[in-house]
């Protein structure tokens, strides 16, 4: 994460995904499989933006799309939900092997100060440049994990 990107926190609306999901955790391999994957299955659906993923942890990650209403939605994809609510949201550039370290950042070093505890939930990526056609120092990824205000005590 670069110094000069501060993390925001935002207060983002809940949306409707079709998605695919593995059991295994997000590493980068896993991360770039179940996007390709996605993406051939949604190939001959109209852009619906950028694409999204879902990290569980140990629990699992889900590439995921936004739902289109006005279509039928794939037989390979199911129907999940990003919660919405309070996140930290902190701009990533440069490949899906060094998410965790900005990762990492946002909550060991802007967490602990920030007024702001995590909250359940799975962390959100936002991949806001398409690696297929993206220098991979080039791409970008906005990484959201849910927070709640800690109170003073």
């Amino acid at each position: 994460m670069r110094t000069s990107q501060p993390v925001k926190t935002l207060e983002l609306d809940g949306l409707k995904f079709w998605a695919l999901r593995t059991d295994a955790a997000a590493g980068p391999e896993i991360i770039g499989l179940t996007q390709a994957r996605l993406l051939r299955i949604c190939a001959n659906l109209p852009d619906i933006g950028p694409a999204y993923g879902l990290d569980y942890g140990e629990g699992g990650y889900e590439a995921c799309r936004r739902a289109l209403t006005d279509l039928p939605m794939p037989d390979a994809l199911y129907e999940t939900d990003f919660p919405g609510g309070w996140h930290a949201v902190g701009a990533h550039t440069g490949g899906y092997d060094t998410l965790g370290l900005t990762l990492g950042e946002m909550l060991e070093k802007w967490l602990p100060h920030s007024g702001f505890r995590r909250r359940e939930g799975p962390v959100a990526y936002r991949y806001l440049t398409d690696p297929r056609d993206t220098a991979e120092a080039d791409i970008r990824t906005e990484i959201c994990v849910p927070v709640q205000p800690d109170p003073i005590e």
